[in-house]
């Protein structure tokens, strides 16, 4: 039965939907207050005109105290054509009211076409004050001079919100509080503000982070000024300065010396905890590096570069030669970007910056010497570091040539694309020697003064 029922009235309610030719849309002006020359009634003065489509059905303008909701005043509205405004004017006894200031808010035309809280009712609305002192102070004026004037009002249209400042209170979209209510409210939604913007930053950096600067590199090992240079101590000291990777080159001379650093973790593994903080690509000449031919890899080379240190003893060749192919288009490409044409022939140099916690990094040097056609190992150390703090820093330099001579630029772009796949094939997994734990303190002299 009740279903019926609700059913029934929903197809009333369209057939009553159906007689409104279109949107209507009241507004009311704010409220004009007088009061008569006996003081005995207070004169509301208003204005509702139909900003929408015609209406073709009566609404109400209701009257009631802020405070409390009590309902004051009743009075029929007639339908409105559009664009038509109507004046009112509607005597409210003063009697029983007090002696201070009545809030009283006048509503006109919410109903089924303009629902209350919806955006098109928020003009439907206004607040006025009643002062039942003033009017008996002020009992010479004459009945519709203007003795009091509307509480100042405030719409926000994209919060929603409509603030109307009363005499010891606020009210936000019909809730009153009170000012140090209002205050805190405030303060909580500023602190909310601030907290939604920091977010916000936060995330902007994520997005659009740039790649971290390459700043100068401090080796991390110790000088030891009391080490005899001519001891092997002191060799190795001032050897390991000279380390740029951990790769052997080709010879160039017979007997040529050539240090290599090995970055591995605390079981000497290669490259253990290292991780990948910077990385960078430059060209040179002979009198010295272009700056403006210095490309910063993006961190997404990075990020991955860094899987890959993971990930690499678990993976297979080809799963390995996929990743690193992948990785060396990336850096290539990069690389070449900002080299024009002319300057292809230069050699490039290719930095990386490394970073280990201190407790599982170990460095590792070599020290080789090329004899009967093969590299032979002399000495082998690891260094006394300074004070580096709670994470060590590293680096890797590596040469790539240039452009040679007959060679097409397609076919040179190919070429460093493989040269990058094989240098980070080489550096991920070059082993070093097989070395004692602890090398002897003293080992056979080097001369290199005789070199």
């Amino acid at each position: 039965m009740i279903r019926w029922l609700f059913a029934l009235g929903m197809l009333l309610f369209g057939f009553v939907a159906l007689g409104q030719a279109g949107p209507r849309n009241y507004a009311i002006t704010p409220p004009r207050v007088s009061y008569s020359a006996d003081t005995a009634h207070a004169i509301v003065s208003f204005e509702i005109s139909n900003r929408g489509a015609a209406a073709t059905v009566a609404t109400e303008i209701v009257i009631t105290q802020h405070e409390n909701g009590q309902t004051t005043h009743i009075e029929e509205l007639p339908a409105l054509a559009e664009s038509e405004s109507r004046d009112f004017d509607i005597c409210l006894p003063l009697a029983n009211l007090p002696g201070e200031d009545v809030f009283f808010r006048i509503i006109a035309g919410i109903d089924e076409y303009e629902l209350a809280g919806s955006r098109i009712a928020r003009d439907n609305e206004q607040l006025f004050r009643v002062n039942k002192a003033q009017a008996v102070a002020g009992s010479g004026v004459c009945a519709g001079s203007s003795t009091s004037t509307a509480p100042l009002s405030l719409t926000m249209p994209l919060l929603g919100w409509r603030v109307v400042f009363l005499g010891n209170s606020i009210a936000v979209n019909g809730s009153q509080l009170d000012y140090g209510a209002a205050l805190l409210a405030f303060a909580a939604l500023l602190a909310a503000l601030a907290f939604c913007l920091w977010l916000l930053s936060l995330v902007l950096r994520l997005l659009f982070r740039q790649p971290p600067k390459f700043n100068t590199w401090q080796p991390p090992y110790a000088h030891n000024n009391w080490y005899d240079m001519n001891s092997t101590l002191g060799r190795r000291q001032s050897w390991q300065y000279h380390a740029q990777n951990n790769l052997l080159g080709e010879a160039t001379a017979p007997d040529q010396l050539v240090l290599v650093k090995h970055l591995l973790g605390r079981q000497k593994e290669v490259m253990g905890s290292w991780r990948v903080k910077a990385m960078r690509s430059i060209q040179y000449d002979i009198y010295g590096r272009i700056s403006r031919t210095e490309v910063l890899m993006p961190l997404g080379v990075i990020d991955k570069l860094n899987r890959l240190l993971q990930r690499a003893p678990t993976l297979d060749e080809a799963a390995l030669h996929k990743a690193i192919e992948s990785l060396a288009k990336r850096i290539s490409r990069a690389t070449l970007s900002p080299i024009e044409k002319q300057n292809l022939p230069l050699p490039i140099v290719l930095e990386f910056r490394f970073e280990s916690e201190g407790s599982e990094a170990r460095i590792l040097f070599e020290l080789y010497q090329y004899r009967g056609e093969d590299w032979q190992l002399l000495d082998a150390w690891e260094p006394d570091l300074g004070q580096t703090g709670a994470r060590i820093p590293e680096q890797f330099s590596f040469t790539l040539n240039g452009q040679l001579p007959g060679e097409e630029a397609r076919e040179y772009k190919l070429r460093l694309r493989a040269d990058v796949a094989a240098l980070l094939l080489r550096m991920i997994s070059q082993l070093p020697a097989d070395t004692p734990e602890e090398p002897p303190a003293e080992a056979a002299p080097i001369h290199l003064a005789d070199r």
